[in-house]
């Protein structure tokens, strides 16, 4: 599971299976010092009981792409990609965007990036509840964008929505969110030890990050990248129930 964000502690209580740290800003520390990166990672797999992660046996790989005073850039993002790919990642998570799609190296990296299978979980953005405001990458056809709700099951009115941009002139708009997940007061880790709660589709995303990491990890870590890689058919095979879902794999590895 990668993580792309602020990072985490090495020695934080709450995380069993850091793999990795690795830092692509031009600060020289690997530490997280502003708690965003690692009150998501609390979320996907953090083992207190007070906030619980969704899969606390996840292999984290932390990638640091923002500085303490919240500033990155797009070649530090390339570089921590192409570090994705080559160390095969399963799953990745980008609890931030932005309104910039007509980034394009930045647009095309995340192609590349799912087309080698990678299954990218982005959180939609906090410019709701007007239409037209969806944040990039999770605005793109080849990423899981993820939306916020409250404990009402109503959507969050700081959830962007609408539809997507960035095919035009070539194609139509998509409605976006893809999926929604619980977004408001939510629990995760602190910075170095204890528990908080922050609202926001970034915390929406790693909510669905760590199902996702729970769901792919029923495939043989060997037929992983062989799974629908559309998300659209991902979030349709997520959906289905349990046994149904344990049917497809069985019927897919006995054709494959």
């Amino acid at each position: 599971m990668a993580i792309f964000d602020t990072r985490i502690r090495a020695d934080h209580p709450h995380f069993r299976n850091i793999k990795e740290r690795t830092n692509w800003t031009n600060e020289d520390t690997l530490n997280d010092n502003l708690g965003h990166g690692t009150f998501v990672a609390g979320v996907i797999a953090g083992e207190d009981a007070e906030c619980l992660g969704f899969a606390p046996d996840t292999e984290i790989y932390a990638f640091r792409v923002f500085t303490d005073a919240q500033v990155s850039y797009t070649s530090w993002f390339l570089d921590a990609f192409n570090y994705a790919i080559a160390i095969n990642m399963d799953v990745l998570n980008l609890s931030i965007g932005g309104p910039d799609y007509l980034d394009l190296p930045f647009v095309e990296k995340v192609w590349e990036i799912t087309a080698n299978n990678i299954i990218m979980v982005s959180a939609i953005g906090n410019d709701g509840p007007l239409y037209g405001t969806l944040n990039n990458p999770a605005d793109q056809s080849d990423v899981i964008g993820v939306g916020g709700i409250d404990y009402s099951d109503h959507i969050a009115s700081f959830s962007s929505r609408g539809m997507s941009t960035w095919e035009i002139p070539h194609g139509y708009g998509r409605v976006k969110p893809d999926v929604v997940a619980y977004g408001r007061e939510i629990m995760g880790s602190k910075i170095s030890t204890g528990c908080k709660q922050l609202s926001g589709t970034s915390v929406a995303s790693p909510v669905v990050a760590g199902v996702v990491c729970l769901l792919v990890s029923i495939i043989p870590e060997n037929r992983r990248k062989e799974i629908p890689d559309h998300p659209t058919q991902m979030i349709v095979f997520f959906s289905l129930p349990s046994v149904a879902r344990l049917e497809w794999v069985r019927r897919f590895l006995s054709h494959h």
